[in-house]
């Protein structure tokens, strides 16, 4: 029989209703801290008896604002500022880790980096060296050679005019002579005749050396000529001259000729405005003086990095062009400079002055710094350039300095350890000094591709 558990339920005396009895002082409610503390629920028994029953009568008695209060002052307040700083903390140590990061990156991405200083050696030159050049048209292979650069100057001069003279001028003008004859250069000796298309002569006044064609471009070469006779009939206007010298071979007639670019000028016969010849001549002195510095000047400039010319090798020849009418009865004097320049390429002339002076220059390559302060002397003022050897001497201080094939050295280095710089550099006889930074720092092999290589030369200390 099932047990009545309301057997147990005993009704007070007096008849009244059982009242639970209600704790009307309840424990107040914890503040709270920065770390939650531990609660386990306890685990509710399985029995009527344990069922608290409400209080109708009554009501339950608000909680105290201000331990509410402390508690938010609590959440808000007192455990904010840790928070702040932990993640300041954080947004540091990421911009430091981004900082260090970028660093490496830098350093990885650095080429690698080889710093040569190459050898040199200073030389001093006191006149007791004699060099030979020989026209580059017949110069064996290896041997010096030389080229001619010529350059027309023009200058003037007014002087005061006395009386009339009777004056017979000719014209005269520049030519640009072709050769596209022949890969040889072809050689017109002096008082060579031009022919203009209406059949006027013009003579060249020196000997011409006209160079080789290259290809289909034919060499060519500016000169001066000066008509055949005097006369107003000679000021022709710009246009082809032909050879009649060459009419014995029709191909070589036809492909060596001449052109103008301007119009014969100076051609007259009749009266003109004199000069006495004291004033003539001190006028033509002073152009001629002035035209003098000119071809220094123009002489020094054919020098480039890989061409040498000397200043005191060039040759000038002076002409004087008919004299012209002055506004006010002045007569302006014209004086004509032809200035031929002897030209060595760079380094061939380095070669040769190394030879001279070390035993291992043979096979080297070297280039040579301070050329300018070199002087060069002709050994004979009679040698007719492009036609003989060209002997001189050299006077002052320079530096030699051998060259860096660069493109060999990073691809003997390329893929290459460390351990075999050393070995490798000393192959390379023209390299003084050499020191190499292999990028990034942990690797100990040379970039496999030589374009990743840098090589830096450093300029050699000059003893000069």
């Amino acid at each position: 029989m099932a047990k009545d558990y309301f057997e147990d339920i005993v009704p007070p005396e007096g008849g009244g209703r059982r009242t639970v009895p209600i704790n009307t002082n309840p424990a107040p409610i914890a503040e709270e801290d920065n770390e939650p503390e531990s609660y386990t629920a306890p685990t509710p028994e399985k029995s009527i008896r344990n069922i608290s029953m409400p209080q109708r009568a009554g009501r339950r008695p608000a909680p105290d604002m201000s331990d509410m209060r402390q508690v938010s002052a609590g959440i808000l307040g007192g455990s904010h500022e840790p928070q702040a700083r932990s993640r300041w903390w954080m947004w540091i140590a990421a911009g430091l880790s981004v900082l260090v990061l970028g660093v490496l990156a830098l350093l990885a991405l650095r080429s690698t980096t080889v710093t040569v200083t190459p050898r040199s050696q200073t030389v001093v030159f006191d006149q007791t060296a004699q060099f030979t050049a020989f026209p580059s048209a017949t110069a064996a292979a290896g041997a010096l050679s030389y080229t001619v650069q010529t350059v027309e100057l023009e200058d003037s001069e007014v002087v005061a005019s006395s009386g009339t003279v009777k004056a017979e001028d000719k014209a005269s003008g520049t030519i640009t002579v072709f050769n596209d004859y022949s890969t040889d250069s072809v050689k017109l000796i002096k008082n060579t005749r031009f022919q203009s298309a209406n059949g006027l002569i013009y003579r060249a006044p020196a000997e011409i050396l006209v160079p080789g064609k290259k290809g289909a471009v034919p060499g060519e070469i500016k000169v001066t000529v000066v008509a055949d006779q005097a006369g107003e009939q000679y000021n022709v206007a710009a246009g082809r001259f032909t050879v009649p010298g060459l009419q014995s071979s029709p191909d070589m007639y036809a492909k060596v000729y001449a052109r103008s670019d301007a119009a014969m000028t100076g051609g007259f016969i009749g009266e003109k405005p004199g000069v006495a010849e004291g004033a003539l001549q001190s006028a033509i002195a002073q152009v001629r003086s002035r035209l003098e510095q000119k071809a220094h000047d123009s002489a020094l400039a054919q020098g480039t990095d890989n061409a040498t010319a000397f200043a005191n090798l060039a040759r000038i020849s002076y002409q004087s062009l008919p004299s012209t009418s002055e506004a006010g009865g002045g007569v302006r004097i014209h004086e004509k400079a032809r200035v031929e320049v002897p030209v060595f390429e760079s380094a061939k002339f380095a070669g040769a002055v190394a030879r001279m002076v070390s035993a291992d220059a043979e096979q080297a390559s070297i280039r040579i710094e301070g050329s300018s302060r070199l002087t060069a002397q002709p050994a004979s003022t009679s040698t007719v350039f492009l036609s003989d050897p060209l002997q001189f001497t050299l006077t002052g201080t320079a530096q030699l300095v051998w060259n860096i094939d660069e493109l060999a050295l990073t691809t003997a280095l390329a893929g290459k350890e460390k351990e075999a710089f050393k070995s490798i550099v000393i192959g390379f006889p023209g390299i003084q000094e050499a020191s190499a930074r292999i990028q990034p720092f942990w690797s100990s092999t040379f970039p496999v591709i030589p374009a990743d290589i840098k090589v830096k030369i450093e300029d050699p200390a000059d003893g000069a």
